[in-house]
């Protein structure tokens, strides 16, 4: 049939010519997902993200502290301060304030002018009483028998009329005396002697000073200064003070005039005393506007005592109760915080986390060979960093209201944080190198939310890699539970330990601690049980556990495989066999391996009689195709079985290694059948006839590619003798480490040597030669002894089958 007729027969399954080849080809070399530049931007994009999120929790919104805290209010916040700054001491200053006012004496004023007020009243009055009474005291004239005659007035008519001048004696005296020494002084006749004697008295005791009972303070103070007016001039006095108080004024009035008028009548004495008594007023008053003047003057001039408080110094704690002194630190504190401290706190926060996970994402991808740059990889492990940042502030938070009533098992919550999940769960999805990268940083980020950063470091890195450690032959679901035993043990250590650096402790604090760290351990196991299906099923990892599943030969495409095409069902099991040892030898997964053998041609359940393990002696259809679409029909089957494992959810890495098990190879068959059946060889074009790959990238993509040719080839020899297979294994190996279809996976050549030798020995154990048995004498019947040796006839008919077998392999390109 021409080639242009087969062509247009097959058009409507394969598209056209070079233009569909073309498609084929760069839809498999790539993987779906975004261009290289977007790539590196949603890279940069995620590290960005998550430096906002951690720098979030590690310095969260920093609003000015109130400086106008009431004394004897809890504190709303813990405040440190953010610089030095001196703060005024105010028990301190106020003590010596105190001290100084003690100092300054009470002033006091003595009116001077008020005697001489005095005097010149009482002397006005007095004289305003005398003429009225020399007036009434003058005889009068009376009519006796025709004579006149001088009659003297009567004592009561006198007294009489001086009572009706009294007021206006009052009103001149300045003072209201009674009626009664009004009376004695009229009968004494308002004598200048006692007058003067009054003077004499009044003068004493207004030059020592008068003054109420109110006007000394209480308690009485030390020294007082006396000022005299108007002369201004200033005495300072102490106890005992030479005043009088006019409301006791009467006995040293009576001892006085007993001492300088001891000549006078005891009647002139007292009826001195009594006026003295009554003309006396206070001329000493309390100056209280100099007294205070005088000690803002002093107060001024005394510098108000500073106590420094230093950077980072507590200033005080959440919950505590304000005292004077803190009121006073928050006030200057206030004064000195910068209204933007906490932007530019989250600013170097995140500038610091992105340096650091940047410089740790290209060291890993440096150095460590397993390590993956995936966006979907690295968004991962970012989720699992932001949940062991966000865990650690719950778990925060949630101690902090605990430690409100009980204390001791708020103190020990924290050693109950499963922080070990995350990178237990980075350790079973994308390696134990990668899991210890995840323990170093949640270890470094959990640490940095805590008031102990190091020792809780420790804590959480000890459990960390204890968590990787104990995934590193995940195959099945208990192994996270002993996992998790295993994590709460190195706690149960570590807090001892602890528990000991901070010695004394008492023995129930070491109890609700270790009780913490065990179910610390144990969650961790639990979670990390119940994530991980979650976790791939959301970001398409395949676990070991899935591996194990997938090795079920009772999988439902398995099974399709098995009865749709059976040659290739049974070829997959043997790859499988063949890179299940072969891994642990040269450090691959063995799992992955042998999981990614057994889908490896999962393909070819779309179109099985092309190839030729399944056309089970039937006639070979590529007999009736051009080579081109030969060609094309064995690379659709790599594509077809990347759609059947997304289909079917075999997860990314089996369907990456289905799409790179051919790598670039070449279809020599059907290249060479192209040139033979050209007009002009040079017109075919060699890259139509090779596989678009792209090559393999890990170990067991590479080591799958390998067993694939290996045991297809090896049903080709016609006696495979062990030295046979020797040869044919090192020629293929070396074929394909010439074609550089080894290029780009971990393979180094000690490794394939490993893998030759171990191929070797399986292959060696599958043809092994059997022992001939001896015919028996009389003709058996076929179904008696289906193990004894076929006729030479049957003999002569299976090497037939094997010599058309071994040509059939070599039309489909197999060497």
């Amino acid at each position: 049939m021409p080639e242009r007729e087969t062509q247009e027969k097959v058009g409507h399954i394969f598209g056209r010519g070079r233009s569909w080849r073309s498609r084929l080809g760069r839809s498999l070399s790539r993987k779906p997902g975004l261009k290289p530049r977007l790539e590196r931007a949603a890279r940069l994009l995620l590290l960005l993200l998550v430096s906002l999120a951690v720098a979030f929790l590690l310095s969260p919104p920093h609003q000015k502290p109130s400086g106008k805290q009431q004394e004897g209010s809890l504190a709303r916040e813990t405040v440190r301060a953010v610089g030095d700054f001196l703060v005024e001491d105010v028990e301190t200053t106020s003590l010596r304030r105190k001290e100084a006012l003690e100092q300054v004496p009470h002033v006091f004023d003595l009116d001077e002018t008020a005697f001489t007020k005095m005097e010149e009243r009482l002397h006005r009055a007095l004289e305003f009483i005398r003429q009225h009474q020399q007036v009434l005291m003058q005889p009068s004239l009376s009519v006796d028998g025709g004579k006149q005659a001088a009659a003297p007035p009567r004592p009561a008519a006198i007294h009489k009329n001086l009572i009706a001048h009294k007021p206006e004696f009052d009103n001149l005296l300045g003072v209201s005396l009674p009626s009664p020494i009004f009376y004695l002084l009229a009968k004494a006749e308002f004598s200048p002697t006692l007058e003067a004697l009054t003077v004499q008295i009044l003068r004493q005791f207004y030059q020592q000073g008068v003054i109420t009972g109110r006007t000394l303070p209480q308690p009485e103070p030390k020294t007082i200064l006396l000022r005299r007016l108007p002369s201004r001039q200033e005495q300072v006095l102490t106890p005992p003070y030479p005043f009088l108080e006019v409301e006791d004024i009467r006995k040293p009035v009576a001892s006085y005039c007993r001492e300088v008028a001891a000549d006078f009548t005891p009647a002139d004495r007292w009826l001195v005393c009594d006026v003295v008594q009554y003309l006396l007023s206070p001329n000493v008053t309390f100056n209280l506007a100099e007294t205070q003047e005088r000690q803002q003057t002093l107060l001024s001039n005394i510098k108000p005592t500073y106590f420094s408080v230093k950077k980072r110094e507590l200033i005080v704690q959440e919950g505590e109760r304000l005292t004077p002194v803190h009121v006073a630190k928050l006030k200057a504190h206030a004064l000195i915080y910068p209204a933007n401290r906490g932007f530019i706190i989250f600013l170097g926060t995140f500038l610091s986390l992105a340096l650091v996970l940047g410089l740790s994402y290209h060291l890993a991808r440096t150095a460590i060979k397993t390590f993956s740059t995936r966006l979907r990889d690295l968004t991962c492990l970012a989720v699992l960093l932001l949940t062991g940042a966000y865990l650690t502030t719950a778990f925060l938070g949630l101690g902090d209201i605990i430690s409100r009533t009980r204390p001791e098992l708020g103190h020990n919550l924290l050693y109950a944080l499963p922080l070990a999940l995350c990178p237990t769960l980075g350790a079973l999805f994308l390696g134990l190198e990668t899991g210890v990268l995840m323990s170093f940083l949640t270890a470094t980020l959990g640490a940095l939310l805590l008031e102990k950063p190091f020792p809780f470091f420790l804590y959480f890195l000890s459990a960390g890699l204890m968590g990787v450690w104990g995934v590193r032959r995940y195959r099945r679901r208990g192994a996270l539970i002993h996992v998790g035993l295993t994590i709460a043990l190195v706690n149960v250590v570590m807090l001892a330990a602890f528990k000991f650096m901070e010695y004394p402790f008492t023995f129930r604090d070491l109890f609700i601690g270790q009780a913490f760290a065990l179910t610390g351990g144990l969650l961790t196991g639990i979670l990390t049980q119940g994530l991980s299906p979650a976790i791939e099923a959301g970001f398409g990892y395949t676990s070991d556990l899935r591996l194990l599943e997938l090795l079920n030969l009772d999988q439902p495409i398995l099974r399709e495989l098995m009865l749709i095409a059976p040659g290739t069902y049974h070829h997959s099991l043997v790859v499988g066999q063949m890179v299940e040892a072969t891994a642990e030898v040269i450090g691959a997964n063995p799992l992955l391996a042998k999981a990614a053998a057994y889908y490896h041609d999962v393909g070819k359940i779309r179109k099985p009689a092309y190839f030729v393990e399944n056309q089970l002696g039937e006639e070979n259809k590529h007999e009736k195709l051009a080579p081109s679409m030969s060609s094309l029909i064995l690379i659709a089957h790599v594509k077809d079985g990347v759609e059947l494992a997304r289909q079917h959810r075999l997860g990314d890495q089996l369907a990456d290694i289905i799409q790179q098990h051919h790598g670039a190879c070449l279809i020599s068959y059907f290249y060479n059948k192209a040139k033979s059946q050209a007009a002009n060889p040079q017109t075919v074009n060699i890259d139509d006839y090779r596989y678009p790959g792209p090559r393999p990238q890990t170990k067991e993509a590479g080591l799958v590619l390998l067993a694939d040719q290996v045991e297809a080839a090896s049903r080709t020899l016609v006696d495979p003798t062990p030295a046979r297979i020797q040869g044919l294994v090192q020629k293929l190996i070396n074929n394909v480490f010439a074609d550089g279809q080894l290029d780009e996976c971990d393979l180094t050549l000690r490794e394939l040597h490993l893998i030759a030798k171990s191929f070797n020995k399986i292959l060696s154990g599958i043809f092994h030669q059997r022992v001939h048995y001896p015919q028996p004498a009389e003709k058996t019947r076929a179904h008696e002894d289906l193990d004894k040796q076929p006729t030479k006839k049957s003999q002569a008919k299976s090497g037939e089958n094997q010599g058309k077998s071994r040509e059939d392999l070599k039309r489909l390109g197999m060497p």
